[in-house]
Protein backbone atom coordinates (compact mmCIF):
# COMPACT_ATOMS: atom_id res chain seq x y z
CA UNK A 1 0.00 0.00 0.00
CA UNK A 2 2.68 2.45 0.61
CA UNK A 3 4.59 1.46 -2.98
CA UNK A 4 0.95 2.77 -4.34
CA UNK A 5 1.07 5.84 -2.52
CA UNK A 6 4.54 7.24 -2.99
CA UNK A 7 4.06 6.05 -6.79
CA UNK A 8 1.07 8.21 -6.85
CA UNK A 9 2.65 11.55 -5.33
CA UNK A 10 5.73 10.77 -7.33
CA UNK A 11 3.36 10.95 -10.78
CA UNK A 12 1.40 14.10 -8.76
CA UNK A 13 4.96 15.47 -8.43
CA UNK A 14 5.74 15.04 -12.45
CA UNK A 15 2.63 16.41 -13.38
CA UNK A 16 3.09 19.80 -11.83
CA UNK A 17 6.21 20.03 -13.79
CA UNK A 18 4.56 20.15 -17.06
CA UNK A 19 4.70 23.53 -19.11
CA UNK A 20 2.37 25.75 -19.79
CA UNK A 21 1.76 25.74 -23.16
CA UNK A 22 2.11 21.65 -23.46
CA UNK A 23 4.90 19.47 -24.22
CA UNK A 24 7.18 19.02 -27.46
CA UNK A 25 4.21 18.37 -30.21
CA UNK A 26 1.44 19.36 -28.75
CA UNK A 27 -0.69 21.58 -29.04
CA UNK A 28 -2.82 24.21 -27.49
CA UNK A 29 -6.12 25.99 -28.36
CA UNK A 30 -6.72 29.95 -27.67
CA UNK A 31 -9.91 32.27 -28.26
CA UNK A 32 -8.99 35.53 -27.86
CA UNK A 33 -12.48 37.13 -28.82
CA UNK A 34 -13.33 39.06 -32.05
CA UNK A 35 -13.10 35.70 -34.27
CA UNK A 36 -9.27 35.42 -33.50
CA UNK A 37 -7.82 32.27 -32.65
CA UNK A 38 -4.22 30.76 -31.97
CA UNK A 39 -2.99 27.47 -32.51
CA UNK A 40 0.37 26.88 -30.26
CA UNK A 41 2.26 23.94 -31.02
CA UNK A 42 5.32 23.71 -28.12
CA UNK A 43 8.42 23.00 -30.50
CA UNK A 44 10.79 22.11 -28.12
CA UNK A 45 11.71 24.32 -24.29
CA UNK A 46 12.77 27.50 -26.00
CA UNK A 47 10.14 27.53 -29.23
CA UNK A 48 6.62 27.89 -29.62
CA UNK A 49 4.58 28.23 -33.37
CA UNK A 50 1.79 30.35 -33.21
CA UNK A 51 -0.67 30.53 -36.08
CA UNK A 52 -3.44 32.90 -35.88
CA UNK A 53 -6.21 32.05 -37.23
CA UNK A 54 -5.67 31.19 -41.25
CA UNK A 55 -2.57 33.13 -41.16
CA UNK A 56 1.44 31.36 -41.59
CA UNK A 57 2.36 29.75 -38.33
CA UNK A 58 5.20 32.00 -36.50
CA UNK A 59 8.15 30.23 -34.33
CA UNK A 60 9.04 32.34 -31.76
CA UNK A 61 11.59 31.97 -29.11
CA UNK A 62 11.47 31.47 -25.30
CA UNK A 63 12.35 34.88 -23.15
CA UNK A 64 12.38 35.51 -19.51
CA UNK A 65 9.34 35.63 -17.34
CA UNK A 66 8.90 36.32 -13.92
CA UNK A 67 5.57 34.33 -13.92
CA UNK A 68 4.22 32.36 -17.06
CA UNK A 69 5.60 31.35 -20.21
CA UNK A 70 6.42 34.17 -22.90
CA UNK A 71 7.98 33.91 -25.70
CA UNK A 72 9.31 36.81 -28.31
CA UNK A 73 9.85 37.59 -31.89
CA UNK A 74 11.21 41.35 -32.94
CA UNK A 75 7.62 41.42 -34.36
CA UNK A 76 5.22 39.20 -32.04
CA UNK A 77 5.15 38.04 -28.21
CA UNK A 78 3.61 35.42 -26.76
CA UNK A 79 2.78 35.39 -22.93
CA UNK A 80 1.07 32.16 -21.16
CA UNK A 81 -0.23 31.00 -17.41
CA UNK A 82 -2.76 28.68 -16.66
CA UNK A 83 -5.53 29.34 -19.11
CA UNK A 84 -4.64 32.36 -19.80
CA UNK A 85 -2.22 34.36 -22.74
CA UNK A 86 -1.48 37.17 -23.99
CA UNK A 87 -0.93 37.67 -28.08
CA UNK A 88 0.59 40.73 -29.24
CA UNK A 89 1.67 41.68 -33.25
CA UNK A 90 3.81 44.87 -33.97
CA UNK A 91 2.12 47.30 -32.14
CA UNK A 92 -1.21 46.38 -32.50
CA UNK A 93 -3.12 46.35 -28.66
CA UNK A 94 -2.13 43.04 -27.20
CA UNK A 95 -4.81 40.55 -27.12
CA UNK A 96 -6.43 39.05 -23.81
CA UNK A 97 -6.54 34.99 -24.88
CA UNK A 98 -8.26 32.22 -23.09
CA UNK A 99 -7.53 28.51 -23.86
CA UNK A 100 -10.28 26.23 -25.16
CA UNK A 101 -10.72 23.17 -26.50
CA UNK A 102 -9.96 22.32 -30.00
CA UNK A 103 -12.14 24.25 -32.22
CA UNK A 104 -13.56 23.07 -35.20
CA UNK A 105 -12.01 23.91 -38.24
CA UNK A 106 -8.32 24.27 -36.98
Amino acid sequence: MKQVILFTLGALALAGCTQSVGGPGASSYFDCGNGTRLKVDMLDGDRVMVQMNDNAPVTISADRSASGAKYMSPTHQFWNKGDEAIWTVGRMAPMTCRKVAVPRGM
